[in-house]
């Protein structure tokens, strides 16, 4: 499933690549691209596939439509269910319009499923259009914390749908489906973990997809996601708390996960309130000031690297792995671009406070037939379950 709002300079560019991809997969598949209420030419660009019986194109009409990602979903899902009852042989995946999935990164999650006895399966996140600092931090974003955190999350007992590239089976879709919080793959994975359904994470595979490129849109996009945490929070933590079907360890980290922006609030306040301090110990103590600093500023590249080698280590099977020029640009900007998002948590506390739930779209570029980069990589792993794959595996190699 596609969902799809105003997506006139992206939809037919990903459909056709789409299509191209599923072709060669060894079992039956249809495209399902929901067209949320576009005004903007989107269906006019769709109706190029129209005619292809492998394409379902399903247009959602204001004033029904605009309401949310889930709830498009949840349209989608209800045609699905009409066309088979093979629930648990059927494998839901939904892939945002910006997306560059290839043939080898769908035969991955064929295989994941068919190797393991998962209900989802999450691949990694890339950035397709890495082009300036704000595109390289959220490639190291998706890359290295994020990264290192679903791994985490396997060890502890599951782990969850994160953005792009995320696949579940019909029969978990169906008993879960998506309410309408502002970070939907969340609060999916929290309810289907509170009904006993587990997820896996392919550590070798990786959605290319656009990173948002200018300032205000990327405040906007994390807002959303931000303020979609603090839901979750408020509607499953002390379901989550008191659930016996959620692993203990995997229970602290998605509360902790939900709680952050709350702490994060709470941090910026301390170090504004440092800051002050600092300024005034630097004029009376200048050299003991700049030494404490300096250890501050070194111990916080350090961790930041460590973190990177880390996930470099992990992605190394894979092919995929961060250059020395753009290492060196993350350990040093990781700290002006957390600076740069810390008023996501206030906007997103503020809305949350005066109920404000208005669903803001992602900004996207102009989209151009760009490819990918690509190499051959001899084996793939659903992480802790190594399984040979039938064709060569993808494997991005950044930047």
């Amino acid at each position: 499933m596609v969902p799809a709002l105003n997506e006139v300079n992206e939809i037919e560019v990903t459909v056709t690549r789409l299509l191209r991809a599923m072709s060669p997969l060894p079992c039956k598949t249809t495209l399902i691209i929901i067209n949320d209420g576009s005004d903007d030419g989107t269906d006019i660009k769709l109706q190029r596939f129209e005619g292809n019986n492998r394409v379902h194109i399903l247009t959602r009409k204001l004033p029904h439509a605009r309401e949310g990602k889930g709830k498009a979903l949840n349209d989608g899902l209800d045609w699905i269910t009409t066309q088979t009852h093979d629930f648990k042989n059927t494998v839901v995946g939904v892939i945002d319009s910006d997306s560059e999935p290839s043939f080898k990164i769908l035969l991955n999650i064929f295989n994941g499923f068919t190797h393991s006895d998962y209900d989802l399966l999450q691949t990694g996140i890339s950035i397709s259009n890495i082009h300036n600092f704000l595109t390289l931090m959220q490639e190291f974003e998706f890359g290295v914390p994020n990264f290192l955190q679903q791994i985490i999350r396997m060890d502890w007992g599951s782990a969850i749908a994160s953005g792009n590239g995320q696949f579940m089976t019909l029969e978990m879709a169906t008993q879960i489906k998506w309410n309408n919080s502002l970070l939907d793959d969340l609060e999916f994975s929290i309810n289907g973990l509170l009904h006993g359904f587990n997820g896996g994470f392919l550590a070798n595979t990786f959605m290319p997809q656009e990173g948002v490129n200018q300032y205000k849109p990327l405040i906007k996009q994390r807002v959303r996601w931000c303020q979609g945490g603090m839901q979750c929070l408020k509607r499953y933590g002390k379901r989550v708390f008191s659930s016996k079907k959620i692993p203990p360890k995997l229970k602290t980290d998605l509360i902790i996960f939900m709680i952050l922006p709350f702490f994060s609030m709470l941090f910026t306040f301390s170090s504004f309130l440092a800051t002050i301090v600092m300024a005034y110990h630097l004029i009376a103590f200048p050299r003991k000031t700049m030494l404490a600093a300096g250890t501050v500023l070194l111990l916080g590249m350090l961790i930041t690297y460590l973190m990177i080698f880390v996930a470099n280590r992990l992605m190394r099977q894979s092919g995929y792995h961060f250059n020395y020029r753009d290492v060196v640009v993350m350990i040093e900007g990781n700290l002006l671009y957390s600076w740069m998002l810390t008023p996501v948590a206030f906007i997103s506390f503020y809305r949350l406070m005066t109920n404000r739930s208005d669903w803001a779209k992602t900004a996207h570029e102009s989209k151009t037939a760009r490819k990918p980069l690509h190499s051959t990589i001899p084996k793939t792993t659903l992480f802790g379950r190594p399984y040979e794959a039938t064709s060569a595996e993808d494997g991005a190699v950044r930047r």
